[in-house]
């Protein structure tokens, strides 16, 4: 696949941020309370910058035999005849990863990307059009892989004016393995409407790299992610958990 195809899907679905310097990035315990319990799944609808509806998500999230969680996205854009699929594995009560995999499959090739977590360190093997690579990064004390984001803002405590920093993982992208430090600034609650109904929420900003996104989640005891907005695609619910 072309490597500008696959960077145009991956900045739609990934948390656009450049690497920081590893004395910038915090170490730091983001979970709050687990929201969800058992499995848990949610349906969007992903619009471009014009509105338009380009694509679905579905956001699941399944309790494994080994006592481990899955945290799913799968991506399907019609249109361009692209489907794409995000798994990570964490622990159950503090949502830190264990092991992540990314896929794409398009008309012009696929991408294959497995990584593993252990003993403080990332190892990652992918598979594409242009060939394999294999990467590696030590991994901070308390981080979290960035496809699981969606899932572990769910867990904050959200409240007005509140912040908290944290180190993101990118595992699985065309660029080399990384640490993202990640800012999360809570900013109010709005009323949101989707197609899925009204919603009052809780307005976040993410911050990382310079670049800031936002993401509204429902000020219930689930905070299921209503709409969210990456600067390149929005998310809205179409279907409640």
């Amino acid at each position: 696949m072309p490597r500008l195809a696959l960077l145009a899907v991956l900045a739609a679905l990934t948390l656009a941020a450049c690497s920081s310097g590893d004395n910038e990035i915090s170490s730091t315990n983001i979970v709050s309370r687990i929201p969800w319990a058992g499995a848990d799944a949610a349906k969007y609808r992903v619009l471009d910058n014009q509105d338009n509806v380009v694509g679905t998500v579905d956001l699941t999230i399944e309790p494994q035999p080994d006592n481990t969680l899955l945290l799913h996205q799968y991506f399907d854009f019609p249109d361009k005849k692209f489907t794409n699929e995000a798994k990570v594995i964490v622990d159950p009560t503090t949502l830190e990863p264990k092991s992540s995999s990314f896929k794409i499959v398009g008309p012009q090739g696929n991408l294959d990307c497995a990584g593993t977590y252990e003993d403080g360190q990332l190892k990652v093997h992918r598979i594409g059009e242009d060939g394999t690579r294999d990467d590696a990064l030590p991994v901070p004390n308390i981080a979290y892989d960035s496809w699981g984001d969606l899932f572990v803002w769910r867990t904050l405590d959200f409240s007005k004016g509140f912040q908290i920093d944290y180190a993101d993982i990118l595992s699985c992208t065309l660029d080399k393995t990384q640490k993202l430090g990640v800012s999360l600034d809570v900013k109010s609650q709005e009323s949101v409407t989707v197609p899925a109904g009204t919603f009052d929420t809780w307005k976040m900003e993410i911050h990382s790299g310079g670049g800031t996104q936002t993401a509204w989640y429902s000020t219930d005891d689930k905070h299921t992610l209503i709409r969210y907005d990456n600067g390149t695609n929005k998310f809205e619910l179409t279907q409640a958990p």
